[in-house]
């Protein structure tokens, strides 16, 4: 197999700059990677998490063979989804951008 000299090396640097651009590596533990996603604001979050969730439930319902190492995923699945559907705090979340938004024209006002 041929080695890959210094020249290509820095071409394959380059390239991973223009490319990878989705993860980006943590910064306290190395072998984990964060990916972000724009939102309008806490809420806007929690809604997109819902919806994530409610779109998980009905595709559930949905008839399909599964695993035959998990009895009834369906219900185990289903069942979890609509517990953390149940916990997410809409109320806090308005309470959140509110105080975000004083803080942010608090900061401005002593610039």
């Amino acid at each position: 197999m041929e080695t890959i000299n210094k020249e290509q090396t820095e071409v394959l640097k380059n390239l991973a700059l223009e490319s990878f651009k989705k993860i980006k590596q943590d910064k306290s533990r190395k072998e984990l990677y964060n990916v972000s996603i724009n939102v309008e604001g806490y809420l806007d979050l929690l809604f997109t998490i819902a919806n994530l969730i409610k779109v998980s439930i009905v595709t559930l319902e949905s008839d399909s063979p599964y695993s035959n190492h998990i009895p009834d995923p369906a219900f185990n699945v289903q069942n979890l989804l609509e517990i953390a559907l149940q916990l997410l705090p809409y109320e806090e979340a308005k309470f959140l951008d509110e105080t975000r938004r004083i803080l942010v024209l608090e900061e401005d006002n002593t610039i």
